[in-house]
């Protein structure tokens, strides 16, 4: 009806702007705005040649890249054409056939590329030749499914939580890690539909989870499977295999805890999965590296500090270094130089000026 209000209005600058005021004007003004929100998408552009003494717009098939020189000439003349980015369009044969691109790269790669070059409302820059850095990442998540189903976790992720106290370092990092990406990408999906920025963070997390070294501990299955449950929204088809691949192995089984858990590991599809949810007491560091510089310049670090110290403490820290002697003490007395300024980037940098 006329007196209600959308949520969303999707699309490309002008059609949602033409939109956004149509339905503006058809409810009356007493109404207010018809969306709540206004997302206009970018346009995507390609690659495009010009003949630099005619400016006709180039066919990809009328240049070619040169043997001896291995620059891009006009196959006529033998000149340089003029490269730019404009917006996709049959004039300008700068157009891609995404059958093509679904055929060498596979559709969930190539889907994941346009998402991840930019921002939906930004102009995006389409390059073919990238999209194997996405089929890359993607086989190396096959990979760590793949070995991560070779070793069992020890007990479920649920009963682990009841003894987080007795965690390794490396588990409440894993732990960590996983809530912060759960996060990072929520936030992303549901307040900005910036896919790019939780792409990023699905990809930091599958990086850290392949430098885990204790796989059998159930944080590492729980940031397995939350990794699988986030990215099949935006690679289906790679989701729903490595779901299948995980359910099938017994993996998805070992890692439930009660019978409600383990009925959910038997669910066929991901798709029925809810959402992960962040867990906010894992999000706080518990151990951080602060950079020691000395009049500016970095001199050493503090490894595996306790976070959110004061500043007074780290100085005391910082004296106490093996390093200390050499930057803080002056040569001939032996005693500690006088301290003039203190900069403090909590858990990050702590510059001592003497």
């Amino acid at each position: 009806s006329f007196g209600s209000q959308a949520v969303e209005s999707l699309g490309a600058v002008s059609e949602a702007v033409k939109d956004a005021i149509k339905k503006r004007e058809s409810s009356g003004a007493s109404n207010g705005e018809p969306f709540k929100r206004l997302l206009t998408q970018g346009m995507v552009h390609g690659l495009t040649y010009k003949d630099p003494s005619t400016g006709r717009f180039l066919k990809p098939d009328e240049v070619a890249m040169d043997k001896n020189s291995g620059e891009l000439r006009i196959k006529l003349t033998n000149e340089m054409p003029a490269k730019s980015y404009e917006k996709m369009s049959k004039s300008k044969y700068n157009g891609v056939d995404p059958n093509e691109t679904v055929d060498m790269f596979g559709a969930d790669a190539t889907r994941l590329h346009m998402l991840y070059l930019a921002p939906p409302q930004d102009t995006l820059e389409w390059d073919t030749q990238s999209i194997v850095g996405m089929q890359r990442w993607i086989n190396r998540v096959g990979r760590l499914v793949d070995s991560a189903c070779e070793t069992m976790p020890t007990q479920s992720f649920e009963h682990a939580l009841d003894s987080r106290l007795q965690w390794s370092k490396e588990a409440r990092e894993t732990f960590r890690q996983t809530n912060v990406a759960i996060q990072r990408a929520t936030e992303s999906l549901v307040g900005s539909f910036a896919f790019n920025t939780a792409i990023a963070a699905l990809i930091e997390l599958s990086n850290y989870l392949g430098s885990v070294s204790d796989r059998k501990h159930p944080t590492f299955a729980y940031g397995l499977t939350c990794l699988i449950k986030m990215l099949s929204p935006m690679a289906p088809s790679v989701g729903e295999e490595l779901w299948e691949i995980v359910r099938e192995s017994g993996y998805l089984q070992a890692t439930a805890g009660n019978a409600v858990a383990q009925n959910a590991a038997n669910i066929a599809s991901v798709f029925a999965e809810r959402w992960p949810k962040v867990d906010e007491t894992a999000l706080k560091q518990q151990s951080v590296t602060i950079v020691v510089q000395v009049n500016g310049k970095v001199r050493f670090r503090l490894e595996d500090v306790e976070a959110d110290q004061s500043q007074k403490d780290l100085i005391q820290a910082a004296s106490e270094h093996a390093q200390a002697k050499k930057w803080l003490f002056d040569s001939n007395s032996g005693k500690q130089m006088a301290i003039r300024k203190v900069i403090h980037v909590p858990n990050k940098i702590l510059n001592i000026i003497v």
